[in-house]
Order: C-alpha cells, then structure tokens, then sequence
C-alpha cells in the first residue's frame, strides 16, 4: 500500500489502507504530509480510523510476550507424553525384556571381583531400546543415570522430547526430557524401589527398575523383571 499514491475517497475522508500504512510507518514523506494535514483539520472519523488500527498494531506487536516459559511447556509435554492414547504396539507388547546386565557379565578367570562403579543395564520394549548407565553420583548420596532410548528399526529416528521420570514407589521423585538424540541424564537421591519411567512412542509408559549401589554392593532392583503394561503413569511434583 505504501507505493500507492494517497488518494481522497469521494465524502472527502483518505482510505483504511490509507491508515493502516501511518500506522505501520510505511508512507513517503509526500504522504505523511497529506494525512496528518488531513488529521489537522479536525476530521474525527479519520482520526478515530488511525487509532483503531494503531492498536491493533501494538496489541500484535506484544505477541510473542505470550509465548510460555520453556520450563511450563516441558511440564506440560511430560504430562500429556503419559496420558496419549495407547498404540497397538502397546497393547501387543505386555512387557519389557532385559537383555544386557553389565553385572551379570562372568568375570575373566583369576579376577574375584569386577569391582566397577558403574552399571549398564539394556532394556527391549517393542522395537525400541532403553540404555541405561548407572553408577553413584560423585561427592553426594545421589545416584546418575544417564540413558538413551534408540528406535532399533530406525537408528536415525530422532526421539526428541519424551518425558522421563524417576519414581520412587508410586512418587515422581525426579523428571527430565530427551534430547534430540534421545538421551537422558538424571540424579535421583537414592531409593530401593528406584525406577525410571519412559513415554515410550506408540508403546506408552514403560517403567524399569534401576539399581542401586550400597556399600556392600549393588541391590537386585535390577534383576527385576521391567513393566510396560501401557499404564499411564501420573506424574507429581516432588
């Protein structure tokens, strides 16, 4: 509109588009002239035309003040990541297999303890896999956990933004969200019915008991056998 010559309409007022470009700052010089001429003689409709619009024009320039804080949004995905309908692949899928125990690996002959910290532990739920490494978090009575789930038909698949929780019992206790490569990292403080809790796509929650290391040794949460029933897990604030 700003390259169209300003033009009076025939009762004598300049046109809406007129006005929207004043508001907008997009008039030459030459035109700028004209209208506020045209403002300066007294004519309330036009006046009243350019302050409509005006704003309307603040009003959409606050816009992306609206947008929510990413924290709020992350809370938000975590919550509705658990409450999607179940897929077929869910309802197929009655359970999660463990299929690698670092801790269960027989020792080279000779050696009487491994004496690792760490712990890793591969979970199979449908066609997608949760790693986990599990080991004691330095300097503090926490322990970290730090996973990734793969899709094994699609490697490349990203598994952006599912919701992972700690629960301990049937308390959220810790959560976080995936990153684009589908990993995690998460410090629960220590429990011995420590679990982690995955929005799994298509398949839904699935739940996997994690170990815990004690002084005299790892627990047997993870000899445990894993939980994906489909059930939707309520997430809580600690």
């Amino acid at each position: 509109m700003a390259d169209i010559e300003t033009r009076k309409t025939r009762d004598g007022h300049f046109s809406e588009g007129d006005w929207v470009d004043l508001a907008r700052q997009q008039v030459s010089g030459e035109q700028r002239g004209r209208l506020e001429k045209h403002l300066g003689s007294g004519c309330r409709p036009c006046r009243q035309t350019l302050r409509v619009w005006e704003t309307v024009l603040g009003l959409a320039s606050q816009e992306a003040s609206y947008r929510p804080p990413d924290g709020v949004v992350g809370q938000a995905r975590a919550v509705f990541a658990f409450r999607r309908p179940q897929g077929l692949l869910g309802r197929v899928a009655k359970s999660v297999s463990l299929v690698f125990d670092s801790f269960r690996q027989p020792l080279p002959v000779g050696v009487r303890s491994a004496g690792g910290s760490s712990r890793q532990l591969l979970y199979k739920a449908g066609r997608y896999l949760i790693m986990l490494r599990v080991e004691p978090a330095a300097g503090s009575d926490r322990m970290s956990v730090v996973g990734q789930i793969l899709d094994e038909e699609n490697p490349q698949r990203a598994l952006e933004d599912l919701a992972v929780l700690a629960l301990s019992g049937d308390e959220t206790i810790e959560r976080t969200l995936t990153n684009r490569l589908g990993e995690f990292q998460l410090e629960p403080g220590l429990s011995g019915s420590l679990r982690i809790s995955v929005g799994v796509p298509e398949v839904g929650s699935v739940s996997v008991p994690v170990p815990v290391a004690g002084a005299t040794g790892w627990d047997e949460a993870g000899r445990e056998g894993a939980r994906g029933s489909g059930r939707k897990a309520k997430p809580r604030h600690p």
